[in-house]
Formats: structure tokens, C-alpha cells, sequence
């Protein structure tokens, strides 16, 4: 048989010109083939429903019941044991990943970056690091998804938090949004994206006030996604009011719009309903304690108090919290750690608001060809709060301190109450610039971010272990935790290059060998309390998020030997 490539042959016989024949028809039948593969691959929308063998489509998320027996059972406890390989640097940081038929969402293009960068970072144990916690979350924590391989409905995507079963709307946004940049080049991860954005509208529908929720036994929601309201009615895992949470929901919007220019979710009723229901929610929250033509006090729209071992897990006054003014600021009776306010006017909570709020009043407004009344008059709403509550912050939470200046407060209650800490989770004081809500070299800024990383923060610690950790913590853990996170944000909100090589190696430390970013560690006990939570996604992604920062805006920091630390 002659190659397809000498087809076209010299034979002038007749037996030749039918061999001719056959070949150009074999040819023929095999670019036909290649063509309508090709075609196949993407429908109407661009997503691809069908593809050839020879196609580079993204694996789809990996069927959870149909999982090997031999995959982990509780991550929590595989990552606490050492996997070979080990990276052979100094700390020889184990491999943490689970095998590739055992991991929860598969994602070649964000493989392909993993690989792409590790291999470049000349500290092979920060190496290693960044390869094991970078995926952590769609590895582990994409619990159930729906649609996401096809169109012909909307997705819903449920990411727990880790080792807790439960989806956290503040943690889930945070978890995927490290991952935003692939997106336009893989589709399945886009399709992910917007199944959370569908997922969290679904849910602050159902409670604006809950801050995690349960998985849902199905994933049909709404009008939309008939059944919701039956299989929905035990959905909420926690009710504790976190502003945050809300403003995550906006932010994640946002965010993934502004990279994929994809506002198909903007007309959808769940999720102009969820908007809806947050403006509803501030407004609720922006009421004072006591009316302020009678003294009386006011109903209260919520309310968290129950019987607790310790006082961050209630709330002041039978659960309202302590009394405010009008301000203009948003009462959060919870922190982003899940611990209750001192005073409810959490500050770095309002600043992600205002934030978030301006950023999808332009979504909105960017989106509504039709001129649809009801997205205009979302978008001049959200534009008034937004203004309205970042002129109450720079109004009510700016104070000063001795050796410091002008700061922000940490909570304030409107009658001039005002709490100096900073606690590790974010929202916080130490990433309002990273957060949007004002420039990193302003100096009311600088010089809370000067006070948040010193002992003049009472949850700032520091200690001999490990060769030094340090970091903010918080009430939620307890005294001596240092947060890893913080040191995160510290590199995410650095211009100097000593600080952001010191915060680094903070972190490389900070995971006892684990290969593994923790919650918390003590930087003082090296026995059998040295770590909190061995399986905690959103701190693991997080300090991928800030590697890949550094690889595009600081590559000499990873990349040239000369600033590896040999210690």
C-alpha cells in the first residue's frame, strides 16, 4: 500500500490512477474526520461538549462515587503524613497531593502553571510547597458539582472549607479565586467558577444571615433549578452574621466578570434576588440600637446568643450585640474568624463592602443594555452605600495612636468606642490595600499596618520555634497561635524585598513538615499542640495565590539562587 504521503505518485496505468483514487479518498474521509471532531468540540457558547482523542480538552471534575478504594478517606489525616517523594532540601517537604485518580476537580491548565513555575523557584523545598498547596482546594474541597460539563443548564458548585463539611461563603470564594486567572483557558474551571457564583446566590436567598452551609442532598435550585425549596430546608450549618460573607459573594462576582467578561448570571433572577436580599440585609443592619425620636430600643432583625464555653461563640445583650448609633457602618456581630464583635462595627468588614458594593454597581451598569429598571436601580443603590459607608469609616474609625498617628480602629460602636487588635483573617486591617479599599503607600495605611505586624497588636506573636515564627493570630485559637495567613498577606501588601524574603520563610517554617499550610501554629510549644487544623484550603491557595504574584512581579525572589535561604 503506498503512504499517503506519495498519494500523488507518477503511475500513468490505470491501475494507478484507481490506487490515486483511493488514497485521495482516504485522505479526504481522514480531514473530514479531523474537521468535524473539531466542530464537535465546541457548541453554540463555545463550551466544549464533545471532543476527539487528539484534543487538549481540561478533565472533567472526577465522579466521587466512582473514586479508587485507596483514595483518602480524610484528607485531614493524609496530610499529616509524609508522602514520598521527599523535595531533598533542607527541610525535605513531603509530596501532599493525592494521586491523580483521587483528586476532586483535575484541571490540565493549572497543572501545566504549577509545573511550569515550580520549576523555575530555586529553593526546591518553596518548591515543593507551592506545588502542595497551590491545587489544595480543587484537589480536596470540590465537594459536588452540577453542569458544569454542559450548557444546557446553570452549574452549582460546592466547596467545602476542609475538615469541616461544610460550604463557608467567605471561604469558598477566597478557595476558587486564586485559580482566576486559567479560567479563560479552561473551561470546566470556568463553568466552576460560575456554578459558586449560583451556589452562594442560592444560599443567601435562603438566609442572608447564615455564614456556611450544609450540602445540599440536590443541586436543583429555585425557579430556576426546580426542587430547591424541598430538599433546601435544613441547608444552613451556621448563623453567625459575617459582613464579609456577603461582601465575598459581590466580590467573587465581580472578579470573575471582570476576567471572563461572562455577565450571563447578571439577568439571572437567583442572582439578582441574592443582591437584592444583601441591600436589604445592610440596610437592616445599618439600623441603630435605640430610635432615635423615642430612646426606645429597637426589634432587632437578628440576633445570635446561645449557651457557649467561651464568650467568642455569643453575643452581648441576649444576642443583639452592643449598642450603636446611626453611622452610616454595618453592624457584623461575627467576625471573619467566626468570633464574635466586640463592637459591631467591624471595620475591615465595611471597608470590603464599600469596596465590592462600588465594584458591581459598575458591573450592573456595564450589563444592562435593556435599560432594566430593577439592575438600575440596584446599581444607584449599591453606588449610595457604597460612598454612604466608606465617608463612615474614614468619619468613625480612624484613630490616634501614641508612636503610631492616625490608625484605623479595629471595631467601633459610633459613641467613640474603639478596639486596636488585628486578627489574622481576611478582611482585616492588615489587607485593607489589597482589598481595594485604599492605596498601600498611603500613610494612614502604613501606619496601621506598622501597628497590626507589632507587639502594640496584642494578637501579634512571636517565638523561638522552628527558628522563629511569628505572625497575627487571634481570640478564635488562642494565645501564642501565630496565623500563617498573615504572614501571606504581609508578602501580598509588601514593596520591600527583605520583608516579603523574611515573611517567606516564615511560611516554609510554619508547616512542621507537613508540606502543608495550617490554620494556626504556636510559636512557642513544640509538642503535641503545635498546629491547628492540618487540612485548611483557603490559607494553602492563598499563599499560591501570592507565589504566583511574586513569579510575574518579583521573579528574582524565587527564581535567582542568590536569595535562597540556607539557614
Amino acid at each position: 500500500m503506498i503512504p499517503l504521503h506519495r498519494s500523488v505518485s507518477s503511475h500513468v496505468d490505470d491501475r494507478g490512477h484507481g490506487r490515486r483514487f483511493l488514497n485521495l479518498l482516504a485522505l479526504g474521509t481522514l480531514l473530514l474526520f479531523f474537521t468535524s471532531s473539531f466542530l464537535l468540540c465546541f457548541d453554540k457558547e463555545g463550551f466544549e461538549c464533545f471532543c476527539s482523542p487528539f484534543s487538549r480538552r481540561p478533565s472533567p471534575p472526577p465522579n466521587k462515587d466512582t473514586m479508587p478504594n485507596d483514595c483518602p478517606s480524610n484528607f485531614a489525616n493524609y496530610a499529616e503524613q509524609f508522602h514520598n517523594p521527599g523535595s531533598g532540601g533542607i527541610l525535605n517537604l513531603p509530596f501532599q497531593r493525592p494521586k491523580e485518580a483521587c483528586r476532586r476537580f483535575a484541571s490540565t491548565v493549572v497543572n501545566s502553571a504549577i509545573e511550569s513555575i515550580a520549576s523555575k523557584i530555586a529553593d526546591i523545598d518553596l518548591a515543593r510547597l507551592f506545588t502542595n498547596t497551590f491545587p489544595n482546594t480543587l484537589d480536596t474541597t470540590i465537594q459536588s458539582t452540577k453542569c458544569i460539563n454542559t450548557t444546557s443548564c446553570n452549574p452549582l458548585s460546592f466547596v467545602i472549607t476542609g475538615d469541616i463539611h461544610a460550604m463557608w461563603l467567605r471561604d469558598s470564594a477566597n478557595q476558587l479565586l486564586p485559580y482566576i486567572d486559567f479560567v479563560n483557558q479552561d473551561l470546566s474551571l470556568k463553568r466552576l467558577f460560575l456554578g459558586l457564583i449560583y451556589m452562594q446566590a442560592t444560599f443567601i436567598k435562603i438566609d442572608p444571615y447564615a455564614n456556611a452551609f450544609n450540602e445540599p442532598s440536590s443541586l436543583a435550585t429555585s425557579a430556576e433549578f426546580p426542587g430547591m425549596e424541598s430538599s433546601y430546608s435544613d441547608q444552613v450549618f451556621e448563623r453567625k452574621f459575617e459582613i464579609d460573607s456577603l461582601a465575598s459573594f459581590l466580590g467573587f462576582s465581580y472578579q470573575y466578570w471582570n476576567v471572563t467578561g461572562d455577565a450571563s448570571f447578571v439577568q439571572s433572577n437567583d442572582w439578582m434576588d441574592a443582591v437584592e436580599t444583601i441591600i436589604k440585609t445592610i440596610h437592616e443592619q445599618q439600623e441603630p440600637t435605640f430610635n432615635e425620636e423615642t430612646g426606645y430600643p429597637m426589634d432587632s432583625y437578628y440576633r445570635f446568643f446561645h449557651n457557649a464555653d467561651r464568650p467568642t461563640e455569643t453575643q452581648f445583650l441576649n444576642g443583639i450585640g452592643q449598642p450603636v448609633k446611626r453611622t452610616g457602618l454595618i453592624k457584623s456581630l461575627f467576625r471573619p474568624s467566626d468570633d464574635a464583635t466586640v463592637y459591631p462595627f467591624f471595620i475591615p468588614g465595611n471597608a470590603f463592602m464599600s469596596v465590592e458594593l462600588a465594584r458591581v454597581a459598575q458591573l450592573v451598569q456595564q450589563n444592562n443594555a435593556a435599560n432594566n429598571q430593577r439592575l438600575a436601580d440596584m446599581a444607584k443603590e449599591m453606588t449610595n452605600l457604597s460612598k454612604e459607608i466608606r465617608n463612615a469609616i474614614y468619619k468613625y474609625a480612624i484613630t490616634d495612636i501614641p508612636d503610631f498617628g492616625k490608625v484605623f480602629a479595629f471595631e467601633v460602636d459610633g459613641y467613640g468606642s474603639k478596639l486596636i487588635i488585628d486578627d489574622a483573617n481576611v478582611p482585616s486591617l492588615l489587607s485593607l490595600s489589597m482589598l481595594g479599599f485604599i492605596n498601600a503607600d498611603d500613610p494612614l495605611y502604613q501606619n496601621t499596618r506598622k501597628l497590626v505586624l507589632s507587639k502594640n497588636n496584642p494578637y501579634y506573636f512571636s517565638g523561638p520555634r522552628a527558628g522563629g515564627l511569628s505572625g497575627i493570630g487571634g481570640p478564635h485559637v488562642g494565645l501564642n497561635y501565630a496565623w500563617p495567613m498573615s504572614q501571606i498577606v504581609r508578602i501580598l501588601t509588601s514593596s520591600d524585598d527583605s520583608e516579603i524574603i523574611e515573611a517567606l520563610d516564615i511560611v516554609i517554617r510554619s508547616t512542621d513538615g507537613t508540606g502543608l499550610l495550617h490554620e494556626s501554629v504556636n510559636v512557642y510549644d513544640n509538642g503535641k499542640n503545635k498546629y491547628t487544623r492540618p487540612w485548611f484550603a483557603w490559607v494553602n491557595g492563598l499563599f499560591g495565590q501570592a507565589i504566583l504574584k511574586l513569579s510575574k512581579e518579583r521573579p528574582h525572589l524565587l527564581f535567582n539562587k542568590r536569595y535562597v535561604n540556607n539557614k
